[in-house]
């Protein structure tokens, strides 16, 4: 659980815990950290801030609610659509995380792409990882965070001088000599 909280541009964000209930959230003023996020729906509007996480779901549990049912449930009754949707976990197959958009987000509706990009970049400041699997965005149904995000790549690391001087001379190959010539 994370109790500290970070000063941004004169405004205290206050980290705020992972509860299993529907959770709504300021991201403007709160944060939470999404690698304590087991499986769990998310509606987001990227205009107000405001982050919805759905009830928290065992892995393999039937789910007996919807998006719109839950926004309702964390008290949003208007501008359903203006909420950006899917799921989100961390565990099993994604030890980094998984960013689901649901519906997909595809790169020809650009209202639509510019909101979940928007939503990406307010996970990246609440958890979300470079190796972070994002599902349903653009046109790849799989992607690392880092392919979105060039800065959060991690930098090739080119092996030191000494390292290289180490390194033990690759050994020869022998051939047979052949002769190219055309024999006379």
């Amino acid at each position: 659980m994370r109790t500290d909280s970070k000063q941004t541009g004169g405004m205290q964000i206050k980290d705020i815990a992972i509860t299993k209930e529907i959770m709504r959230i300021d991201t403007r003023t709160q944060a939470i950290d999404m690698q304590q996020i087991d499986n769990r729906r998310f509606l987001y509007n990227p205009d107000t801030g405001v982050l919805v996480l759905g009830r928290q779901y065992a892995a393999a549990s039937l789910t007996d609610s919807s998006h719109a049912v839950e926004l309702a449930d964390a008290g949003i009754t208007k501008d359903f659509d203006d909420f950006v949707r899917g799921w989100i976990g961390t565990g099993g197959n994604y030890p980094y995380g998984v960013i689901h958009f649901a519906p997909n987000v595809d790169e020809r509706c650009a209202d639509l792409f510019d909101r979940a990009y928007s939503t990406l970049e307010m996970f990246r400041e609440n958890g979300a990882l470079a190796d972070t699997v994002l599902r349903g965005f653009g046109n790849r149904w799989e992607r690392p965070m880092s392919d979105i995000f060039a800065d959060m790549r991690k930098a090739e690391q080119k092996p030191s001088v000494r390292r290289q001087l180490k390194k033990q001379p690759e050994a020869e190959t022998i051939r047979p000599k052949t002769n190219h010539q055309q024999e006379r």
